[in-house]
This record gives structure tokens, sequence and C-alpha cells, in this order.
């Protein structure tokens, strides 16, 4: 396998970078491109290959000072067609989607300032018959989805709400970071419940905007996994069949991965089902971010990005001093940002996904 990695000069345009995200390459090219937010506001594409740095978008908006206390850090997320893009306070209350093609606002997003300190914002682009569609909070314990074409909602419920007065529905849960599947068929939610636990949660997309508004919260395709005790910790797909969990377990910063196979679903009492873990294994460092090349699990840690194979954990290759941040769906690529610099690895072997 080549391990090979660019290195690359990020453009004094483009600094200082807070985050990037991946654009579709250009029609018949094969280079990564990625939608760089400054934090002048600017979205910029840049394709660090090229050289190539283009305005696309100007992000404006001036949240009211949150109630969520410190920590938050604005978060790009983009869809996978390219036209949506959306800027969220992860730990904290708001977020908005842009499109891209007019550089205009299409949607300012408010998942409410209950305990939102101790999570992501919970946000993920999908596709419903075949259009661009947003998943996001819009309460503690809700989700919806969204049309930003329109801002039609497409989750509403009959009238049930979910908060501590109702009796008969009360769902208790925290959304955290929202990761769909590679085919886009399903949605991992990173949350927690009371009293805190981590409680990672799969279930289907395709149900939930088809025949169940409810789906997320107690449909027959949700699954969850109480075998972790903390949340906001990295976790990937590595293929329809495979998602990988990180547990930190112990204060001198060890903990444990688990591979979870989200196809393979255990009742345990009515209304709760498990999902079934296929692997775990030890892996000493807390600080850490987790991908994949699509066979194995790829874990970047302090020493760099190490390629472990997903049922015993031992360690296949290794690129040293490359910590990547995010990852291309469209072709894989990782990259590593820093203040003057960049640093790209492309997998040799990728299938492009929608999640």
């Amino acid at each position: 396998m080549a391990m090979v990695t660019v290195d690359v000069a990020v453009s004094d345009v483009l600094r200082p970078v807070v985050d990037v995200a991946a654009l579709p390459a250009a029609l018949g090219g094969a280079a990564s491109a990625w939608l760089v937010l400054s934090e002048d506001g600017r979205l910029t594409r840049w394709v660090p290959t090229t050289g190539e740095v283009r305005d696309v978008a100007r992000y404006r908006e001036r949240w009211p000072a949150s109630d969520c206390g410190g920590g938050v850090r604005l978060r790009l997320h983009v869809s996978r067609c390219g036209r949506w893009a959306a800027v969220v306070q992860d730990r904290g209350r708001y977020g908005a989607v842009v499109d891209l093609t007019t550089g205009s606002p299409a949607l300012r997003l408010d998942g409410g300032d209950y305990c939102c300190e101790t999570v992501a914002f919970a946000l993920a682009f999908a596709e419903h018959e075949g259009r661009p569609v947003v998943v996001h909070r819009t309460d503690w314990n809700r989700l919806d989805v969204t049309d930003p074409a329109c801002g039609e909602v497409l989750t509403a419920r009959d009238g049930r709400v979910a908060d501590e007065d109702d009796a008969e529905y009360d769902f208790d849960y925290f959304h955290g970071a929202l990761s769909p599947s590679p085919d886009g068929t399903r949605v991992l939610d990173g949350g927690w419940v009371w009293q805190p636990w981590g409680m990672p949660a799969v279930w289907s997309l395709t149900a939930w905007l088809h025949e169940n508004p409810y789906e997320c919260e107690d449909g027959p395709s949700r699954a969850v996994y109480p075998e972790v005790s903390g949340w906001n910790r990295p976790v990937v797909w590595i293929d329809d069949g495979r998602i990988a969990v990180y547990d930190h377990q112990d204060e001198a910063g060890s903990g444990t991965v688990h591979i979870l196979d989200p196809t393979s679903i255990e009742p345990r009492s009515p209304g709760v089902r498990w999902i079934r873990a296929a692997a775990t294994f030890p892996w000493p460092v807390g600080d850490l971010g987790l991908f994949t090349d699509g066979e194995h699990l790829l874990i970047a840690d302090e020493a760099g990005l190490r390629g472990v194979d997903t049922t015993s954990g031992r360690q296949v290759f290794a690129i040293d001093g490359f910590r990547p941040t995010r990852q291309d769906r469209h072709t894989g690529t990782l990259i590593q940002v820093g203040s003057n610099h960049a640093r790209l690895w492309t997998p040799p072997k990728w299938t492009a996904r929608a999640g």
C-alpha cells in the first residue's frame, strides 16, 4: 500500500482556517477539493494539489450570546452534491445552511439551549428521493429533516410533544454528532442519556422519511449500544456493516475501540434493541480521530496515522507524524491542515460514499 503523503502550502487568503469539509471534484477531475471556512467568515473552494482558490460564499451569521457555556467551536458540513454547506456551533445552540450556488443563507437552525454544551450540534446532510436534505437538531431530544431548497420539514409529527410534561411520550435522549452510513440509508447518533451515559444509536433514514416520523425515537429500526460510557468520542462507518466507536475509559488516557455490526440487532426487552459488537480491542491513546480506507480502521493519534485490522486490532501499516482531521467522502483523501501547510494522503482503493 502506497504511503506517500503530499505536502502543500495553505494560501494566505484562506488563513486562519477554522474548518474544512470535502466538495465534489470538478467534472472530470480526480483531485480532492475542499470548502474552507476562514476566520473572517469566507467560504472558499480550495484544491490543494493545484492551488486553485475561489470564494463561493460568505458566512455572515451573528448569533446571540450562547447560554450553553464555554467551548463553542464552529463546524463545517457540506452536502454530497456540493450545493449546500452548514456552519454550526458544536457545543452550542445555533447553525445556518448556505446555498453555495448563490452565496445566500437558506436555513437558520436553533437546536435549543438545554445541555447543548455537552454535544456536537447534531447535523448531517443526506439524500431523499434524489434531493439533498439536512438532518438537524431542533431541540435537545428532537431531530427533524428539512429540504433546504424550500424549507419544507419532512418529519412533521402528529402532535406528540417530547417534553417532561407529556407522560405518554418523554424521549430522554440528548442528540449528538450524526453520521450517515456509506450507502446513505441509516444514521448513527452519538448522543447520551441520564445519568450521563453515552448511548450510540442507529436507525433507518429510509423508514424515517417514508414510514414513521418517530423512527429516530422509538421506531422498529432504532437500536442502541449501551456498552460505552462516554460520548463526543470519535466514530466512523468503515462500511455499511461495521461502525468503529472509541470509548475513553480511564484517567491515564487509555480506552477501547468497539467494532459494531449495525445489521445484527439483539432484542433485549419490548422496544429495546441492542447493536451487537463484532470485536473490541484496547487502544492506549485517548486523543485521536477515526477514519477508514474502506477496509481498515485508520486511527490518527499522537504518533501519526495507524491502519488497524478491525477484527484483531493489529496494526498493519503506519504513516508517522500524519494526524488528519477530516476525510473526503468522494476520494477517501485525508487532510491535516496546519497554520501554513497542509498534508494529504489518499488510500489506493476507495469507493465513494453517500455519508
